[in-house]
């Protein structure tokens, strides 16, 4: 009997120790599932955080030579203006940085163009924008028909002095001489004096000051009244630069209307010597509504005379001449003499310049072959560069042979609808060079 119940509790207690058993194990088994759960969610987190989504590239040739440069293209072409690529490209940041595992085609071609892309910012814009330049030939856009110079000519004390030829003076009067008669006929000039009144002394300052005169008023070149004009002053006072180009306005607007070309000349020895400011007075003139020039001569300046008075003309958007003698002098009124006789001139040769015009109807056009021919070694070396790449991820082996051959098709597309954009821009340009052409001729008749 005892047996029996000894044989009874240990069953009991074998029952009831695999029932805890069975128990530990089913409350073991949600953290499992729960802990596998978790591990999922994680790595699907991180396939979200690798996933690279590039731009999208536009299909139009026009947008895609307006993208920006790809990310790592600057070490990978050697030059925009036609340069071969290096045949051994240093893209391996790029290539590593490229992100293709289970992307489409399409997408990955994005992400090459995003890296590797070329910059055809320069040689589109030349092309596009591209304007003909018949420079001297265009006399359609040479509306003034008359040049409208006023002389100013500095009579204070030290033009008395002597430089390598004579006395400044003396030497001032014959260069303004030779100019005035050497413009064309149909110029009109005026001369105007300052500072030659009064001494160079402190009480008669305010009386030199205050001396700028009108010796021969606007009109055409008359010898004999310009000659006598030139007798009527001497070197004597201060230096009122400003109060002359001042004045400068009003002796310029009695001749001025929309077909004249209006200009200052000024031979001065020295700097604004009566407070005035000589470099404001000339900016006034170059943005009134006569639109003067201000060119100014240096006569023998010292360093202070030629800082203010090259910024006199620099405000006055003209152009300082230093001369220290005689001949130099005279050079430099011969060569604005060849200046302004030179539109004049080219009416009376009109018939002589046709034949140079259709030359350079020619020339422009082989500048225009020259703009493609830039632009399409920018699509070339592109393409070059992006087939490589290809190459280059298949031999990591990060694409398929299969989608290499996708990937050379999309890219052939590309270099293709370039090329053809570029032929478009050409003929643009080529007939603005026909309808440019056309106008000059015109012009010459």
């Amino acid at each position: 009997m005892f047996k029996h119940f000894l044989l009874l509790l240990v069953v009991t207690c074998c029952t009831v120790a695999c029932s805890n058993k069975e128990q530990t194990k089913q409350e073991e088994e949600p953290n499992k599932e729960t802990t596998t759960a978790s591990e999922d969610s994680k790595e699907e987190e991180k396939e979200v955080v690798e996933a690279v989504t590039y731009p999208e590239q536009p299909s139009a040739a026009e947008e895609m030579v307006q993208q920006p440069a790809g990310i790592h293209s600057e070490d990978l072409y050697a030059s925009l203006e036609g340069s071969n690529v290096d045949s051994e490209l240093p893209m391996g940041s790029a290539i590593e940085d490229l992100v293709v595992e289970d992307l489409e085609p399409k997408e990955i071609y994005n992400g090459l163009i995003h890296y590797l892309g070329a910059d055809y910012s320069l040689v589109f814009d030349s092309l596009k924008n591209f304007t003909p330049d018949y420079g001297a030939y265009d006399l359609s856009k040479e509306q003034p028909s008359f040049k409208n110079v006023a002389i100013h000519l500095d009579s204070s004390g030290s033009m008395n002095a002597q430089v390598s030829g004579g006395v400044k003076m003396d030497l001032a009067k014959r260069a303004i001489a030779t100019y005035a008669s050497g413009l064309p006929a149909s110029s009109k000039v005026s001369l105007r004096v300052y500072g030659h009144q009064g001494t160079g002394s402190d009480n008669d300052k305010a009386k030199s000051c205050s001396s700028t005169e009108m010796m021969y008023d606007a009109n055409t070149y008359e010898q004999v009244s310009f000659e006598q004009a030139l007798t009527k002053f001497k070197p004597s006072g201060w230096t009122p630069l400003a109060a002359s180009i001042a004045a400068a306005y009003e002796d310029l607007k009695k001749s001025a209307d929309d077909k004249s070309e209006n200009i200052l000349f000024v031979v001065s020895d020295g700097i604004e010597t009566c407070d005035g400011n000589p470099i404001e007075e000339a900016r006034k003139l170059a943005n009134s509504d006569l639109k003067v020039s201000v060119n100014i001569i240096g006569f023998d300046v010292d360093d202070a005379g030629q800082k203010q008075l090259k910024e006199t003309a620099l405000a006055g958007n003209g152009t300082y001449y230093t001369v220290n003698s005689n001949v130099e002098l005279n050079d430099t009124i011969e060569s604005l003499l060849q200046d302004a006789r030179a539109t004049y001139e080219r009416n009376f040769e009109k018939a002589k310049v046709g034949y140079k015009v259709n030359m350079k109807k020619v020339e422009i056009g082989q500048g225009i072959e020259d703009l493609g021919s830039s632009f399409m070694d920018v699509s070339d070396s592109e393409k070059d560069v992006l087939l490589q790449a290809v190459s280059r991820l298949e031999d990591q082996e990060k694409i398929t042979p299969e989608v290499g051959e996708e990937l050379r098709i999309i890219l052939d597309d590309r270099h293709t609808a370039i090329r053809e954009y570029i032929n478009q821009l050409e003929d643009e340009a080529r007939e603005k060079n026909n309808t440019k052409h056309q106008e000059v001729i015109s012009s010459l008749k």
